[in-house]
């Protein structure tokens, strides 16, 4: 047996095989012209070519008519190169390479017909020749005579074996007819020996062969290996960067990572060498599928499909985009999507790739549901295939369904152990087997006993108390299924992060730390992220998630049902988004509605993760503003008819697309109006240091220009300058602000703050003062201890900017040095309202609540700190004392249980947890905490005393 893997399924076979009639023979019959000719094909000087084969004609006609016909099908002339190949036969009807190249243009284009007699032709003059060989047993597969295709692709196999094969062309054909078969036979261990070792041979035949290299990297690619994916496609780049499938198949790399732009980028170069070309043509409308624009996808497919109207994988797709955009899913009689599978039933009853087609087209566009249906049918209809059994796998893993998803990989590893995400995804499945598992009415939780045991306890209770009945009315839909939520933390080496996100998508980073495929929500620990984070938001956040790709048959879009769960999270929009459009939208850098799920799947930046965000907020409040408080339930509720956003703004509000972003833009432009914050200079407010230079040189009386430059050299410690600059202006220009600030900073490099205040009073009193000049004095004034007056300044400031946190900050720090408590709560609160991740805010709250008696507040911000830190000791303590503040003595005993568990060095938390065991009349329980008080703490004041009352009592 050839010791040789299976390659990724098959593609439309692009016109670079044409290059394999010149076998061994018909290298071994060229003269220096005619290597020089296949030279330039071979590195994608077509033209060139073209030009040198047309030379040899009258002494090689037949090699010189392959070689033109090559040129032109790398092109996409593909009906001249038919032409050219035909013409040839009328006066060499005994040459099996023409007849061979024949079969295989008109399997390029579905004319089966032709395939099957040129390939019989060839066949006829020899019949062990290895493009017509491969013509037969495709043609065999695809019409669905399967014993015939394996025992073709065997063939290649055996002829491997009893021959010396060395040319590059050869190798490369039996490569794929043999890891066909291996495929099939699921010899999986014959994958090391084609990349290691026939591929790399083909290589050493012939350094300019760059369908060595395009075929090693659908290889890898196929099994998600991306880093040598790309190394292998990029070097068949090198050789010939006019090499339309390897571009193409560049566009299919980009896809696996959602990287959309380049994905098209790479697509449309291939098509600009050869528009048809068909793997283009599909990762084309692939990128489109995946940013919900059925439509275009759907013209891109139709054109497909007129180039070769019997490819499955065309079909597939075409099948699946008219399901999404006609609403009747996969399922019904007498639909598109109906038609096409029996059409395509007809020619293959084994056309197992056609559903493999449209189960990958359904997932990228989110219908999961749908895409499990069809997968499940391809394996159905064709066994023998590969991909589905781990596509289906990780689509239930989506689904939360781990037992079915568990055998199915288990199974796809078996065929196929080298796929990336089906190895990772067993790992996960691993990990989850030792799990603990928490269930409640409506949840099931499952997370690492050792680990994060609190924290499932505590979301438990906050999903079923809080979120569930809050966001199921609020959008009028239950899950008909408990939803499935799971916490990963580090375990076997490996971050809660990387597990989180290969429980996702099967590869190692994700840059959220919660998702939500629709049935079922994967979370990364808080205890094993660097940074803290607010895990109740995000559990809050991908609820929404849950109810609406449930509620509309997962047919919402991605930017919807992030605005509807951003806005469903209750915060304000940070200050980090507010500057960010302050600075971006006067720029153009913006998304609109047809851009805008970019920013999700594949952001350029994690500012433009960040913006797509807050616009899809934005949307969602626009849609409030202008159509009232039932709009986003209407958008809703278009969507789960399967009406597209156009559609959707058109019945909602009778509006067209164009005239609701003409709105939208009208209303974010004056939310950023609204925004109290400093508003980013012009453009020019960015010259570098010698530009400004030069253009106040220029321009000598430009009063700004020359302020600007004044800060400038007080940031260099050019101080004299700066002094010289500022005075100048403030001469022509009485209290110019920045000016001003310069001069006071000058004053303070000398030690004169008495004077620097008076300068910058001069400015802070006029009605509209600096940013830059009340932030000085207000620093001055605390440093001079005259709290009174640097409070005034910062709360000027502060109503002044009011969605400008640094001046809340100033007071919180000016109020907690004064130990004025009461008007440190109030800016407090503003702050953690602002940072929904800031434990230490939420803790010092709930410590002066508390202090204050006022208990529900200090249970409120307790608890709101446990939502950022559940394993803090001390929050707890602090909750289970303001339950007992409220008299809620068995929700107090539980927290301070909770307390002791992670503390147990801390003897007053025993006390008062005996101590609210006692109010509630559980005596028994409060002996028990008194005993092992006393075990840690033998003279802990009171308690033996305490204990001995309680024995006394309970013996009487």
């Amino acid at each position: 047996m050839l010791r040789i893997p299976r390659p990724l399924p098959c593609p439309a076979l692009g016109a670079w095989l044409v290059i394999l009639l010149l076998g061994a023979a018909s290298v071994a019959r060229a003269d220096g012209d005619i290597a020089a000719a296949r030279k330039l094909w071979l590195t994608g000087k077509y033209a060139e070519a073209q030009e040198a084969f047309e030379k040899l004609k009258p002494t090689e006609p037949v090699a010189a008519a392959i070689g033109i016909a090559r040129c032109q099908a790398s092109t996409g002339h593909d009906a001249a190169a038919a032409k050219t190949v035909g013409s040839a036969l009328e006066t060499h009807r005994d040459d099996a390479d023409l007849h061979a190249l024949a079969a295989q243009l008109a399997l390029d284009r579905g004319d089966s017909a032709t395939a099957d007699r040129e390939a019989s032709a060839a066949f006829a003059v020899r019949a062990d020749h290895l493009l017509a060989r491969w013509v037969q047993a495709e043609r065999l597969r695809l019409s669905g005579k399967l014993d015939e295709a394996k025992a073709a692709y065997e063939w290649f196999v055996d002829y491997y074996n009893g021959h010396d094969v060395e040319q590059a062309d050869d190798l490369v054909i039996i490569g794929r007819g043999a890891a066909q078969f291996a495929r099939w036979e699921r010899l999986s261990d014959q994958f090391t020996f084609l990349i290691n070792e026939l591929y790399p041979a083909a290589i050493e035949a012939d350094a300019d062969y760059w369908p060595a290299h395009y075929e090693a990297g659908l290889l890898f690619l196929e099994k998600y290996n991306e880093p040598e994916a790309a190394r292998e496609l990029k070097a068949a780049l090198r050789i010939n960067g006019s090499a339309a499938e390897v571009h193409a198949a560049l566009a299919r790399l980009a896809l696996q990572n959602y990287e959309l732009d380049d994905a098209r980028r790479q697509a449309k170069q291939a098509l600009e060498i050869n528009p048809r070309q068909l793997d283009a043509l599909r990762a084309l409308a692939d990128s489109h599928l995946a940013n919900f624009e059925t439509a275009e996808a759907i013209t891109l497919l139709e054109r497909a499909r007129k180039i070769d109207p019997t490819s499955e994988e065309t079909l597939g797709r075409l099948a699946a985009a008219y399901a999404v955009v006609d609403g009747h899913g996969d399922t019904g009689a007498d639909t598109r999507f109906a038609k096409l599978a029996d059409e395509a039933i007809a020619c293959n009853p084994h056309c197992g790739s056609f559903y493999s087609a449209v189960g990958a087209a359904f997932d990228l566009t989110r219908k999961y549901p749908s895409s499990a249906r069809n997968y499940q049918v391809a394996i159905e209809r064709m066994p023998q295939l590969v991909d589905p059994y781990g596509a289906l796998g990780l689509l239930h893993m989506r689904l939360g369904e781990e037992t079915e998803a568990a055998r199915l990989l288990k199974q796809s590893f078996e065929i196929d152990p080298f796929n990336v995400r089906v190895n990772n995804s067993l790992k996960v499945l691993e990990v989850l087997d030792g799990y603990a598992v928490l269930e409640t009415d409506h949840f099931v939780i499952k997370f690492d006993r050792g680990k994060d045991e609190l924290l499932a306890r505590y979301a438990a209770r906050y999903l079923e108390d809080e979120v569930y009945p809050l966001l199921t009315k609020k959008f009028g839909f239950e899950p008909k299924d408990k939803s499935l939520f799971e916490f990963f933390n580090r375990a076997k080496n490996t971050g809660g992060h990387g597990w989180f996100s290969a429980r996702m998508v099967g590869l190692p980073y994700i840059g959220t730390v919660g998702a939500c495929a629709g049935k079922m929500v994967a979370m990364a620990s808080p205890e094993s992220m660097p940074q803290p984070f607010n895990w109740a938001r995000v559990l809050k956040h991908e609820f929404v998630h849950v109810l609406n790709l449930q509620q509309s048959n997962f047919n919402i879009p991605h930017w919807f049902t992030e605005a509807l769960a951003v806005e469903s999270e209750g915060y304000p929009r940070p200050q980090s988004w507010n500057e960010m459009l302050a600075r971006r939208v006067p720029q153009q850098k913006t998304f609109n509605l047809d851009t805008i799920n970019l920013g999700f799947v594949r952001p350029r930046s994690g500012e433009d993760w960040q913006m797509a965000y807050c616009q899809a907020q934005l949307y969602a409040q626009y849609m409030l503003r202008t159509y009232g408080d039932d709009a986003l339930a209407k958008m809703l509720a278009c969507y789960a008819d399967n009406l597209d956003t156009r559609a959707a703004l058109k019945r909602s509000f009778n509006v067209a697309q164009e005239d609701f972003e003409r709105g939208y833009t009208a209303f974010v432009h004056n939310t950023i109006a609204a925004m109290s914050i400093e508003k980013e200079k012009p453009a020019d407010a960015a010259m570098s240091f010698a530009e400004l230079v030069r253009a106040h040189a220029e321009k000598p009386d430009d009063l700004d220009l020359a302020a600007r430059l004044a800060e400038e050299y007080v940031g260099r410690k050019s101080y004299a300058e700066a002094r010289k600059l500022a005075e100048m202006v403030l001469k022509k220009r009485e209290h110019d602000p920045q000016a001003t600030v310069v001069l006071a900073r000058v004053r303070l490099v000398i030690g004169d703050d008495a004077e620097a205040m008076e300068l910058l009073k001069g400015v802070v009193d006029l009605k509209r003062p600096d940013a830059k000049s009340i932030a000085l004095l207000a620093a001055l004034e605390l440093k001079a201890q005259h709290y009174q007056r640097a409070a005034e300044l910062y709360e000027t400031a502060a109503r002044t900017w009011p969605d400008d946190a640094q001046w809340t900050k100033s007071l919180a720090r000016l109020y907690l040095k004064t130990g004025d408590n009461k008007s440190l709560a109030k800016v407090l609160e503003r702050l953690a309202d602002a940072d929904a991740d800031d434990f230490v805010i939420r803790k010092k709250l709930a410590y002066m609540a508390l202090d204050a008696k006022d208990y529900a507040g200090a249970a409120r911000w307790a608890t709101d700190a446990l939502h950022v830190n559940v394993v803090d000791g001390d929050v707890h303590r602090l909750l289970g004392e303001s339950l007992v503040g409220q008299k809620r003595y068995r929700d107090a005993i539980d927290e301070y249980k909770t307390a002791v568990e992670l503390d147990a060095k801390q003897p007053a938390w025993r006390w008062a947890l005996a101590d609210a065991c006692l109010q509630a009349g559980d005596t028994a329980q409060a002996r028990t905490a008194l005993k092992q008080l006393l075990e840690l703490h033998p003279k802990y004041p009171g308690a033996s005393l305490l204990l001995e009352s309680l024995d006394e009592e309970s013996s009487r």
